[in-house]
């Protein structure tokens, strides 16, 4: 196997993956608990011969970024908190409503370096979700939400495979809340800690209050969905339910493809010293 030389790494404030990369070429790839920018630097520090490329969920690396709409090919901003070679990607920034994205950048550019014509909205499922509405390649605007940080909060755990557990629970709990939001608001305690069915309804609930509110994204829209299972299967399924056209990229060669975009760009285009 070649050997490795760049890093490409996402962090999101509970967990470090990391991949070992020969160009576009996986080498190894590693995924650890991390909830510190301190942690993520001292495991890196064995690397620290080769350049890391970081998708920084959390806003802990601060790497500012153009305000929307932006150009959505992504710039990275070199970390001066560590003796490391670690470039953060840049992220975007809004007024109105006042937000911003963050490391989501690189996989938006990822997306669109496969297929640079996309003109719709990719919607980033995580932790935090991330709406964003994308035409001529630029970030036009963008909307986000807290739904994967409250479903992990209330039903106690990180693993979210038991929201999948029950189909017809998820569905009518999802109608229920594009409905009547603020009924579904109401039901929330009554589920905290909820196994089984009751994660399902959980899931429903709080996927169906965000549809509600990012309906002005998804109605008569196409949606690439780019994220993990089982969130993302439940966001499509969700979407799909409204009549939405929904695409699935694969995320992991999203996010990678938008990181090796920018590393081709230091590495062959370097100002002096600025991959040492």
């Amino acid at each position: 196997m070649s050997a490795a030389n760049w890093i490409a790494a996402e962090y999101d404030g509970k967990r470090l993956r990391i991949w070992s990369m020969q160009g576009a070429e996986i080498s190894a790839r590693q995924e650890l608990p991390c909830g510190s920018r301190s942690a993520l630097i001292e495991t890196l520090r064995d690397r620290s011969d080769l350049p890391v490329l970081l998708a920084d969920l959390t806003g802990e690396f601060s790497a500012g970024g153009a305000a929307a709409p932006a150009p959505a090919n992504l710039q990275v901003t070199r970390d001066n908190g560590s003796a490391l070679q670690i470039w953060v990607a840049q992220g975007v920034t809004q007024t109105t409503p006042n937000a911003a994205l963050r490391g989501q950048t690189a996989a938006i550019a990822g997306l669109l370096a496969a297929e640079p014509q996309f003109d719709g909205v990719i919607c980033l499922p995580g932790r935090q979700s991330h709406w964003a509405r994308i035409s001529a390649g630029e970030i036009c605007h963008f909307q986000g939400y807290l739904t994967g940080e409250l479903l992990e909060q209330l039903s106690g755990t990180t693993g979210l495979t038991d929201a999948t557990t029950d189909p017809d629970a998820f569905i009518a709990a999802l109608e229920d809340a594009l409905s009547r939001p603020h009924r579904a608001y109401g039901r929330l305690l009554a589920l905290r800690g909820a196994a089984g069915a009751g994660m399902s309804q959980l899931a429903g609930l709080l996927i169906g209050c965000e549809l509600a509110d990012a309906k002005p994204y998804w109605l008569g829209e196409m949606v690439a969905v780019t994220g993990h299972a089982p969130l993302a299967d439940l966001y499509s399924v969700a979407l799909q339910r409204q009549g939405v056209s929904v695409q699935r990229p694969e995320p992991d060669a999203a996010l990678l493809a938008g990181l090796h975009g920018a590393w081709k760009t230091l590495a062959e285009v370097p100002p002096k010293g600025r991959l040492h």
